[in-house]
């Protein structure tokens, strides 16, 4: 089943009359207006879409981003996209373009589709040099026939390696990979030491697959040349070069330099750019066109969460997480702002030590204030985080947020940044134009269906990004996966069990998505913009339709085609969505404390609405006062709910409710009261935290598990871990803020593989005084008491474990019993 075919069939090429405010969309029949009986257009205009191959990403992904940005989307009919090994028609593709260009407001263009036949097409050398170059003059040809017609075009940077299969060739691709590795490092790089193993390793690899990689390779690289000569000449208004998979070697590196020089010498780097990236490139150009024609530049907030973009590379990536962002900021017309009020917070989660609360807290607080939260999932590659996702979908419903991306952080900015250009340009200008005698209410009706059909395909990408990253690839795809092994096929490319393997996809990922759609988006009551004179809602009511099948005959992608329903005449089920914050509050045990705590409330509504406040807390506590308020329509505000606990025992923890009653002030249906809570756990004081001021060394650490990773906070993840290579004695040391009273430690270590022998001693007064000898140790977390010590840092060593390493994942110092905790 193809999706696909079903998103692109039956569209026309027909011209739509544009928004006024963009000039190149202005012309005789503008000014004039339509025919009386023509009514209001549909559109904001058209954009010709040449993918780079027909999954989901590159190829459904750029329409739902036009749709999203109240445009139209014109992609090749499917069948000349090709599927996997069989390529694409780039001939045929090039005439659909020509054709469709001339008709078209802008085109975005994958030079690979027109050049070879697809992604796939350009890692083989089927295709000559010269049968490029020729089937690439379509180009000029577009130009030529209309100089004002924006080209915006892409190409990638050769990945290192070919396809990986269990048959030939594609049985070796690790061997490419690593032969690509070393060519770099031993050719370029003049790193004579590896030459043994390169010669090796090419020694394994068939002539013809070394020949036809290099072959390729070559060819790439000129027509990139061209395409930057194009730029330079005006044929190519803007254009990008993408690397593929890359790494921190390989031919692509030098490739990449003489790229960049290239565009240095020719002047064009405002139009040229290179960066890391792929499935993204078509839906990162729409998205530009988009926003420069609806002549709005939005602002982009960014926060990290594990590791700051600075210092993280993403997997499959080659420079800094946050000079990716920023280029693809750039790409898309927007610009960096650290505003508090920027049009999109992007919310990009890095992997690396530490705990994700606090960045969940933001996105929990972001969104209850109504702000537009992309978030970037680049922290496990290809797939959501299933952290990240266990700890926001109890906090939100996921159609709240601007994007949630688990492919490519590209994708989420594109999405949220044309969801905040569309809304802020329906405020600020005339979305759509009529002649005199349709002008008024049709031309209004017109501009809310239009915003309505923007948003449902916004809802839609949202939906269908994470049926694919998260239930898919999380749930269903490893079984997928091991039906095609268990018949003796090949997972990578199916040649026998691929109609099984697509019903078990389809038939154990359906209901897994339509949960998902009763949970997270039905019922969610959705901001769509204005109609020039008033602001609009409308409330996602049905799943009206989903279709569902393998994009390609491998288990990796699953195509999601969803049709989501929006209403404008539905009330939603709560007129207010209310938050209580923080989510979530840690207090020191055996004694009352005053919690400053506050509601957030937003009507989501363009009607006043007149709510009364209440709190319900445990018994023994106080309760704020009841407070009764008047909201305007879409108005948010924040309220102080004070809030005085009784005590609590260590580790309980107790929930505080509150209640907000709620109805339209010029009367309507009655509306059940919206409900948050706030959870607070009396815990001690952990002195050893990065967060308090701690830091740390030790005897040493393997791979990427440094000890700096014990006092992170988290004590669950297996990334968060100190690991050491076997060794017969490993050492720790925490160094406090400061002097700090200390009688309990904790450990918390990864099971199975416990500590036995070690001791734990506190710097007391400049000397090292042991508090806790063990010997024989096998508890996961054991608990150390002992009489209270002031101390400014603390040692631990080991001198026994099961496997002579250390597996730890955090480790705690508190003061609980003594006078001196006080």
């Amino acid at each position: 089943m193809r999706t696909l075919g079903t998103l692109v069939a039956g569209v026309s090429l027909v011209a739509t009359t544009l928004l006024g405010a963009v000039p190149a969309a202005a012309g005789p029949a503008d000014q004039a207006g339509p025919p009386d009986h023509a009514g209001p257009p549909r559109s904001l205009g058209e954009i010709a879409v040449v993918p780079i191959d027909d999954r989901p990403f590159p190829a459904s992904t750029p329409i739902s981003i036009a749709e999203a940005g109240g445009h139209t989307a014109l992609a090749p009919p499917v069948g000349m996209l090709g599927e996997f090994f069989d390529y694409g028609d780039a001939d045929g593709v090039g005439e659909w373009w020509q054709a469709a260009a001339s008709e078209a407001d802008g085109s975005v263009v994958a030079v690979s589709m027109l050049a070879y036949g697809g992604l796939m097409a350009s890692r083989v050398c089927d295709t000559d040099l010269e049968t490029a170059r020729a089937r690439l003059e379509v180009l000029e040809d577009v130009k030529a026939a209309d100089p004002d017609h924006p080209v915006y075009a892409f190409d990638v940077i050769q990945r290192l390696t070919i396809a990986p299969t269990s048959s030939y060739p594609g049985m070796y691709s690790g061997e490419v990979r690593r032969w690509a590795e070393l060519m770099d490092r031993v050719e370029n790089l003049g790193h004579e030491d590896l030459r043994g193993e390169y010669e090796e390793v090419a020694a394994s690899i068939p002539q013809e697959i070394k020949d036809d990689y290099l072959c390729a390779r070559a060819r790439n690289h000129e027509i990139n040349k061209d395409m930057i000569r194009a730029a330079a000449a005006g044929t190519v208004d803007y254009l990008v070069l993408g690397q593929d998979d890359a790494s921190e070697f390989g031919p692509h590196r030098a490739e990449k330099e003489a790229l960049a020089a290239l565009i240095s010498e020719l002047g064009v780097a405002d139009r040229v750019k290179i960066y890391p990236g792929a499935d993204t490139l078509g839906a990162l150009l729409v998205a530009k066109h988009v926003v420069e024609r609806l002549d709005v530049s939005p602002t982009v907030d960014v926060e990290w969460s594990r590791t700051p973009g600075e210092d993280w590379v993403a997997p499959y990536q080659d420079v800094p997480y946050a000079e990716l962002v920023d280029a693809y900021v750039g790409t898309l017309g927007a610009e960096r702002s650290d505003a508090p009020d920027a049009d999109v917070l992007l919310m990009a989660n890095t992997s690396g030590a530490g705990s994700l609360e606090p960045f969940v807290d933001r996105i929990h607080e972001a969104v209850a204030r109504g702000r537009l939260v992309a978030v970037g999932d680049d922290a496990v590659a290809g797939m959501v985080d299933p952290e990240l996702r266990d700890l926001l979908t109890p906090r939100i419903d996921v159609a709240e947020l601007g994007a949630w991306s688990g492919w490519n952080v590209g994708i989420s900015l594109s999405q949220s940044v044309v969801r905040a250009a569309l809304t802020e340009a329906s405020r600020t200008q005339p979305l759509l134009a009529g002649s005199p005698s349709t002008r008024g209410e049709p031309v209004l009706e017109a501009r809310r269906q239009l915003l309505e059909n923007a948003a449902a395909a916004h809802q839609e990408l949202l939906f269908q990004e994470l049926v694919h990253t998260d239930l898919y690839r999380h749930q269903v795809r490893d079984e997928v996966r091991r039906l095609a092994v268990d018949a003796g096929d090949d997972p990578q490319h199916f040649t026998v069990a691929f109609d099984e393997a697509n019903e078990l996809a389809v038939e154990q990922t359906r209901p897994l998505a339509q949960a998902l759609f009763a949970e997270e988006f039905q019922g969610v009551p959705v901001r769509l913009g204005s109609d020039g004179r008033t602001e609009h809602s409308a409330v996602i009511t049905d799943l009206g339709s989903l279709e569902l099948g393998l994009s390609w005959p491998r288990y990796q992608e699953l195509d999601v085609a969803p049709e989501i329903v929006l209403d404008r005449a539905t009330q939603p089920a709560s007129l207010v969505s209310a938050a209580l914050l923080p989510w979530h509050r840690e207090i020191r045990p055996e004694v009352s404390l005053d919690l400053a705590m506050s509601a957030v409330l937003r009507n989501d509504t363009g009607h006043e609405v007149d709510v009364r406040l209440s709190t319900t807390v445990p018994d023994g506590w106080t309760p704020a006062e009841p407070q009764v308020l008047t909201l305007a329509p879409f108005e948010v505000r924040e309220v102080p709910v004070p809030v005085t606990t009784a005590v609590l025992a260590p580790e309980e923890t107790q929930t505080v409710e509150l209640v907000v009653e709620q109805e339209r002030a010029d009367g309507g249906a009655a509306v059940a009261p919206a409900r948050a809570s706030s959870t607070i756990t009396a815990v001690w004081r952990n002195v050893a935290l990065a967060s308090a001021g701690a830091s740390v060394a030790a005897s040493g650490w393997w791979n990427q598990y440094a000890p700096e990773r014990v006092i992170d906070g988290n004590t669950a993840s297996t990334a968060s871990r100190w690991i050491t290579d076997a060794a017969g004695a490993h050492w720790l040391e925490v160094t406090l803020a400061g002097t700090e009273p200390v009688d309990t430690v904790q450990l918390y270590q990864y099971g199975n593989y416990e500590l036995n022998d070690y001791t734990i001693s506190a710097l007391v007064d400049g000397d090292w005084q042991v508090v806790a000898d063990v010997v024989g140790n096998t508890e996961t977390a054991p608990v150390h008491q002992f009489d209270a010590v002031e101390t400014t840092a603390l040692r631990l060593d080991v001198t026994a474990s099961r496997d002579s390493r250390v597996r730890l994942y955090e480790i705690e110092a508190t003061c609980r019993t003594s006078t001196l905790c006080d």
